[in-house]
């Protein structure tokens, strides 16, 4: 919690030294504000000849390190900001190649948090780079909050739990209702990844004064420093839409990093932002992300907070057994391998008909399914198993103890995997180079397919090539992984005409196992204009959103079943708080309801 100076005219010792200053009589301190954190444009162009970075002093005329302990000495914190790559996005001296230096250089001036940008130097692997500054931070001994920002290069939050305490997961916000509602989606999506130590970053909050309402004090207007990346044009947000904007962070549990021009806003706004109980949700320490659980009056989730249906692709084969995080609330399933795979037979072999089974994703005690095209193609999900319906049933055409092409009873077709995932082939449009071997999932594309099923004839020469390596796949029983047949190989692709090509050998990406993951594209978890949001609190506890995007009041209902515990239903009561007003509401039984002003947000505690 605290402030950062991207979307607001405060920077350098003056500037922040106002924020420090105002955090303080505000009584946004002791509310729980203590960041002060700098984004671009503090330090020069040019290291010094140790190879350190340096601090502006234009900017900083005390120093940098007496600045710190300035904001110290008034029980504040100081963030920096730096970037993983050669430069910065301003083009000072980035980080990479010289993470060590910079990170004991931070620890010596008393820096308490760094966001790493990701500017530059992209034929790199972000989460590698992001690791060598992790690795550095941790090497100097000091309790430094760490916070990566992809920029805009596609995120991607199920590494970066691995690497920082705060992670971004879309590119920069902007100062409109669609941009935070939109990384709200996001965030919703990733929400498995957030516990203790380690949270989603949907970015930082501009709240801003709406028309008509006065300061809260009588600072005179600043004037706007220079910045690095340009202007921020910020449309003035009606109060609703303040309490939207702030309501949503503080369910995610996403850093409270205020990015706005905090003296100057005015007390209904303050207010927002200086709530304690809504900021008690976001610091509550059980530290469960709350998600969506009713669009439009319809269930979002079924079961234990589990979105329908769950997503499946592909993961390292190679990589250890998952104990960073849990897919699921539900902690009998935590720790559990997302790639391990269950095969259930469902039918005898008969006739020389394949037997039927079932694919039960250890992880999330659910099955694979076939789903059926709709507007792309055909591919596969996890849903709660049933044995009798024929899109969960498959076929190992070859036998299932050897490489085989596996196909779904329901829909006639075979599980593979693109060819441009495989191959990471080039998505441009026709006639135009993208420049760039690139996977299916960075286009927002599903890895997994159904295709047609293709049966290698019978092979008696070593040449033998005539089959689809894309639909080959092999189950071991000693550790339960689906792993795709294919790994570094002459890949067949098939031409026009009869027979197939075999061309030059391509590795491709990695090693895949089929397994659940949190997304295969890059768009945020469902909408609707009315949105119910809920999750638990410690001690036995809930938070209750009725969450209205549509510009026109709403009647809102959100059942208690919805929260998908089982011993909640129909006849279960809790007491109810209003978070905003500080006001009791009384025992409610089955339900809660309210009329929800347009862009606006209610904000219940269910006690037992």
């Amino acid at each position: 919690m605290g402030f950062n100076s991207y979307m607001a005219p405060q920077a350098g010792e003056a500037g922040l030294g106002e924020i420090a200053d105002f955090l303080v009589s505000s009584g946004l301190r002791g509310a729980g504000y203590v960041y002060v954190n700098t984004d671009e444009g503090w330090e020069l162009k040019s290291r010094d000849g140790a190879g350190r970075l340096q601090w502006s002093p234009t900017a900083y005329p005390s120093g940098l390190p007496a600045f710190v302990q300035r904001l110290h000495a008034q029980r504040l914190k100081f963030g920096i900001y730096g970037a993983s790559s050669g430069v910065t996005c301003g083009e000072d001296p980035g980080s990479l190649y010289h993470e060590e230096v910079d990170a004991a250089t931070y620890a010596a001036w008393g820096v308490d948090f760094l966001k790493s940008d990701n500017c530059a130097s992209y034929a790199l692997d972000a989460s590698v780079r992001f690791a060598a500054m992790r690795d550095a931070l941790n090497a100097t001994g000091a309790r430094i909050v760490y916070s990566t920002e992809p920029f805009a290069i596609h995120p991607d939050p199920e590494q970066s739990v691995l690497l920082s305490n705060l992670w971004r997961v879309g590119c920069d916000i902007s100062a409109n209702v669609g941009t935070f509602l939109d990384r709200a989606d996001l965030s919703d999506k990733w929400a498995p990844l957030a516990a203790p130590g380690g949270f989603n970053d949907p970015d930082m909050i501009a709240v801003s004064n709406p028309s008509g309402h006065a300061a809260a004090s009588a600072h005179p207007a600043l004037p706007t420093l220079p910045r690095d990346r340009g202007e921020h044009t910020a449309r003035r947000f009606t109060l609703g839409e303040n309490r939207l904007y702030f309501g949503l962070w503080a369910l995610m549990k996403a850093p409270l990093l205020l990015s706005a021009d905090l003296p100057r806003l005015a007390q209904q706004v303050l207010h927002i932002v200086n709530n304690s109980e809504v900021i008690g949700v976001n610091q509550d320490p059980l530290g469960v992300q709350a998600r969506k659980l009713m669009l439009d009056g319809a269930p979002a989730y079924d079961g234990v907070l589990r979105m329908l249906p769950w997503k499946v692709g592909l993961e390292d084969c190679t990589r250890a057994n998952e104990r960073w995080y849990t897919r699921s609330l539900d902690a009998a399933l935590r720790g559990v391998d997302t790639r391990v795979w269950a095969v259930r037979p469902l039918s005898r072999r008969q006739l020389g008909a394949p037997t039927r089974h079932q694919l039960l994703n250890a992880a999330t005690d659910r099955c694979l399914a076939a789903e059926p095209a709709g507007d792309r193609s055909a591919t596969v999900v996890l849903l709660p198993c049933n044995g009798s319906d024929a899109l969960q049933q498959w076929s190992f055409d070859d036998g299932l103890h050897t490489v085989s092409s596996i196909t779904n009873a329901g829909t006639g077709l075979a599980l593979a995997v693109s060819n441009a995932t495989l191959r990471a082939a080039m998505h441009a449009p026709s006639g135009h180079a993208d420049g760039y071997a690139t996977p299916d999932t960075a286009y927002g594309l599903p890895p997994l397919q159904l295709v047609r099923p293709y049966a290698q004839p019978a092979c008696r020469g070593r040449d033998c090539q005539d089959y689809d390596p894309t639909q080959k796949w092999y189950w071991s029983a000693a550790d339960g992984k689906l792993r795709h047949a294919l790994f570094t190989a002459s890949i067949n692709d098939r031409v026009s005409g009869a027979g197939y090509q075999l061309t030059r050998k391509v590795p491709t990406w990695r090693h895949h196992c089929l397994a659940h993951v949190l997304s295969d594209e890059n768009a945020g978890t469902p909408s609707g204009h009315a949105e119910v949001w809920g999750g638990p609190l410690a001690n036995g506890a809930y938070v209750i959103a009725l969450v209205n995007r549509f510009t026109q009041p709403l009647h809102i209902s959100a059942p208690f079943a919805a929260l998908g515990v089982p011993s909640i239903g129909t006849r279960s009561s809790f007491n109810v708080r209003d978070l905003w007003a500080h006001k009791s509401l009384g025992r409610a039984t089955g339900k809660i309801s309210a009329i929800v002003p347009a862009h606006d947000i209610a904000l219940m505690r269910l006690s037992p």
